[in-house]
């Protein structure tokens, strides 16, 4: 199969997946879809977690294995025009490229199975769900197994503002600690002309929201990076009823596990400040680790990404992503790598950020992408 053939199928999977977009742990007609493509190329499949799977490629026992993942999961939103093909489902969309993730795995599966002969690993690909949620599924899957018997992970994640042909990857930290937040607060509701017989919780929302602000330029140095972003806030009920209950939401984000743990240790005090005041709060925190490469496999795709893309279009002196990513949990259990795969053309004005409506992307990505897994597995 030819450069142009294995670019065609992998723009086609992408435009597939694009229009038919499902939410996390809702992926099941992706799943389906996938399934029945590497079954097609001799893969054997496994169920793990909910809608997710893996597919294995044997070669040779005396080989190691490695996995590569894709994420299945689309955004809750009702995508406008602006891209070639739009998600045939209101509510429904592809804005942060996972899309692309599929496809160039698809690709690779199909280069990988070609030439399978020539392949110097035995080959795993993880289809994840629900990345996006706020309960990701890397951590589900590993769980149930989907790492057993693999000896290096690799991922990716395509970025509108790299130009098509280039990445970034770097040995270390590529990604921020993040830990989202949701804190309940109950009170008790009284007339507005009477406050004193209530314990307003608006108010009380209102002081935590400042005070979680404060914690950065009290306690952390001014000279490392952190973030605590409060962007929910619900409360109140009548305009003369006191709020018997608020609703925060939000993140914690550093890139210094002992800044992390600082922040959120202070948050906690506060929250049980707001106990000693004679509220409720029930807090719900879920959080992702930094990703974090191993060297060895880090370098190992930059001198393969060199050789493939040219050394310039080898971003090492990148900054990490400020978000975070649940691929951090397969890189806590497993040596590898994550990389960000430029999917802009910045001649053509796409550079777009993630999770942009509509999200624009060079396709022809889907095959540097591809390439790049495949030439890991030693084609």
């Amino acid at each position: 199969m030819e450069y142009q053939t294995y670019l065609d199928y992998g723009i086609s999977m992408r435009r597939h997946f694009h229009q038919y977009p499902e939410l996390g742990r809702e992926e099941c007609e992706t799943r389906s879809f996938c399934i029945h493509q590497l079954k097609d190329m001799g893969y054997t499949v496994t169920d793990c977690f909910h809608t997710g799977f893996y597919a294995d490629l044997y070669v040779d026992t005396a080989f190691p294995v490695i996995a590569f993942r894709a994420d299945m999961d689309a955004l809750p939103a009702t995508e406008k025009p602006g891209e070639v093909v739009i998600s045939q489902y209101p509510g429904a969309a592809h804005l942060c490229g996972h899309d692309l993730h599929m496809a160039i795995a698809l690709t690779a599966a199909k280069i990988m199975s070609d030439q399978r002969m020539n392949l110097k690993a035995n080959i795993r690909f993880l289809f994840q769900p629900s990345e996006e949620m706020f309960r990701g599924g890397a951590k589900g899957m590993i769980e149930k197994g989907c790492l057993d018997g693999v000896d290096q992970v690799y991922g990716l994640h395509n970025d509108p503002q790299i130009d098509c042909g280039q990445i970034a990857i770097s040995p270390g930290i590529m990604s921020s600690n993040g830990d989202q937040f949701r804190l309940m607060i109950e009170g008790k509701s009284a007339h507005a002309s009477a406050p004193h017989l209530g314990l307003d919780a608006l108010s009380e929302a209102v002081r935590l929201l400042n005070e979680f602000r404060a914690i950065i330029t009290d306690h952390v140095d001014p000279n490392k990076a952190a973030l605590i972003s409060t962007c929910m806030l619900k409360a109140g009920e009548a305009p003369n009823i006191l709020a018997r209950t608020a609703e925060l939401q939000g993140s914690i984000r550093s890139f210094d596990k002992d800044v992390q743990k600082t922040m959120i240790r202070h948050f906690m005090e506060e929250i049980q400040e707001t106990r000693r005041r004679g509220y409720t709060a029930e807090l719900e925190m879920k959080g992702y680790p930094a990703i974090s490469n191993h060297p060895a496999e880090a370098q190992k795709l930059i001198d393969i990404a060199r050789q493939f893309l040219g050394s310039e279009n080898v971003l090492t002196g990148h900054p990490p992503m400020v978000g975070s990513e649940d691929f951090s949990f397969f890189l806590e259990e497993k040596p590898g790598a994550f990389f960000f795969l430029g999917s802009g053309d910045h001649s053509k004005g796409i550079s777009n950020p993630l999770h942009s409506n509509p999200f624009i992307v060079n396709e022809n990505c889907i095959l540097t992408g591809a390439t790049l897994f495949a030439m890991l597995a030693g084609l």
